[in-house]
């Protein structure tokens, strides 16, 4: 039986990179203000808060891009912008909440760390662990808040749990991310086009097992 031309490779990778380049394009609409500021202004201690006040959307709308392509992921076709601003909706009270305590101590680590830097180098470190520590979580919680119906506090506790249960899907999702900073890195032109949506898709697919064997956890659990 011949192909319908929704089934052509053809087809399915046009799908694909029209998908990638919208749902990119209305996470970068969020960013604006990010974007103007980095432009304008240089990243420095005296003008942090200008930052801190601008990257306060990246929660909702990241949230929002990492439904969207778990959809794409499991259904293989989306409407880019109905989904992303549907899903930013659905998501915003717990993303923004989580998001606004996250990126909060991320700044004030920042901080931290730039006074310890001039007055107490050996204390620098321990700051920065802290700092990773925050952005390793992050590669669970805006997955997981996404899939779930949980509590903040349910949430920092089981992705904790799951960068540990899952170490081979933390270390996929970190060296994803790695990866795709390396080619934005190289070819920033193109690359922020499609960077953050193809992130959200990779690093949707990687979990896949892991929502699966939290679903069963959390079936059990309420039995």
């Amino acid at each position: 039986m011949s192909k319908t031309i929704i089934d052509r490779p053809l087809y399915r990778m046009v799908n694909y990179i029209y998908a990638f380049f919208v749902t990119n394009f209305h996470f970068m609409l969020l960013m604006s203000p990010f974007v103007i500021i980095f432009y304008l202004a240089e990243f420095t201690i005296q003008n942090i808060l200008l930052y801190y006040l601008a990257l306060i959307p990246f929660g909702p709308g990241f949230a929002a891009l990492l439904k969207t392509m778990d959809k794409l992921v499991n259904e293989k076709i989306i409407e880019p912008t109905k989904d992303f601003w549907r899903f930013f909706s659905q998501n915003f009270k717990l993303s923004f909440k989580y998001w606004f305590i996250q990126w909060t101590i991320i700044v004030i680590l920042i901080i931290d760390i730039h006074y310890a830097n001039l007055h107490m180098p050996m204390l620098a470190p321990i700051f920065l662990i802290f700092m990773a520590a925050c952005l390793v979580l992050m590669c669970y919680t805006f997955p997981i808040l996404t899939k779930f119906e949980v509590k903040l506090k349910n949430l920092l506790v089981v992705s904790t749990y799951a960068i540990f249960k899952y170490l081979k899907t933390t270390l996929l999702n970190l060296s994803t991310i790695a990866a795709f900073g390396i080619i934005f890195y190289a070819y920033p032109g193109v690359a922020v086009l499609f960077l953050m949506s193809l992130i959200g898709f990779f690093m949707m697919y990687n979990m896949q097992t892991v929502f699966n064997q939290l679903e069963q956890k959390f079936s059990r659990n309420d039995k």
